[in-house]
C-alpha cells in the first residue's frame, strides 16, 4: 500500500494539474475553445457515435436535463458545429446534426498534443502513459461501481474515440 503522505502529495499534484490545465487553456489557448467532456463537448462526442439525435434523446443518453441540453446545443449551433433540422416523422422535434466543422473540432482535439507534454523524454512519456492508464482504469471502476450505466457509456465513448485515432 502506498505511503499516505505520498498519496496525498500525488493527489494534490493531480488537483493542481486539473486547475492549471483550465488556466492554461484560458490564457494560452484563447483562440480555440477546448473540447471537454462537459456540456458542449459531451454533446459533440455523443454525436460522433450516432448523429441526427433529438435533443430529448441526447439529454437521456447523456444524463443531462433537457434545459441544459438545449442551451448547449444552441451554443454549438452558434459556433456552427451542429445544425438543427426538423424530424421528418414529427415536425415538432428538432434533430441535432454534426457539421463538418464539428467533426473537425473533435478530430483535432483528439490529435492535439500540448507543448508542455513535448518536454518529456520518450521514457518519461511511456511512464506517464502507464501511470495515467492505471489511474483512469481505477477511475472507470469507481464510476462503474457508483453508476454502471454512466461509467460504461463514458468508457465506450472515450475508448472508441481514442482507439480510432491510434488505429490510423
Amino acid at each position: 500500500m502506498a505511503n499516505e503522505i505520498k498519496a496525498e502529495l500525488a493527489a494534490g499534484k493531480l488537483a493542481e494539474y486539473e486547475q492549471l490545465s483550465k488556466i492554461y487553456d484560458d490564457i494560452v489557448k484563447q483562440a480555440r475553445p477546448r473540447l471537454t467532456v462537459e456540456g458542449q463537448g459531451k454533446i459533440l462526442l455523443a454525436l460522433t457515435d450516432e448523429d441526427h439525435l433529438s435533443q430529448r434523446q441526447l439529454a437521456t443518453r447523456l444524463g443531462m436535463s433537457p434545459q441544459s441540453t438545449s442551451e448547449f446545443v444552441y451554443k454549438l449551433v452558434k459556433r456552427e458545429l451542429v445544425t438543427l433540422t426538423k424530424s421528418p416523422k414529427d415536425r415538432r422535434v428538432n434533430l441535432v446534426n454534426l457539421t463538418p466543422a464539428g467533426r473537425q473540432e473533435i478530430e483535432s482535439a483528439a490529435q492535439e498534443v500540448p507543448p508542455f507534454v513535448r518536454t518529456l523524454s520518450d521514457t518519461e512519456l511511456e511512464q506517464l502513459s502507464a501511470l495515467m492508464t492505471k489511474i483512469t482504469t481505477a477511475m472507470y471502476a469507481d464510476i462503474d461501481a457508483a453508476n454502471p450505466t454512466l461509467g460504461v457509456k463514458f468508457h465506450k465513448l472515450f475508448a472508441s474515440r481514442y482507439l480510432k485515432q491510434f488505429k490510423k
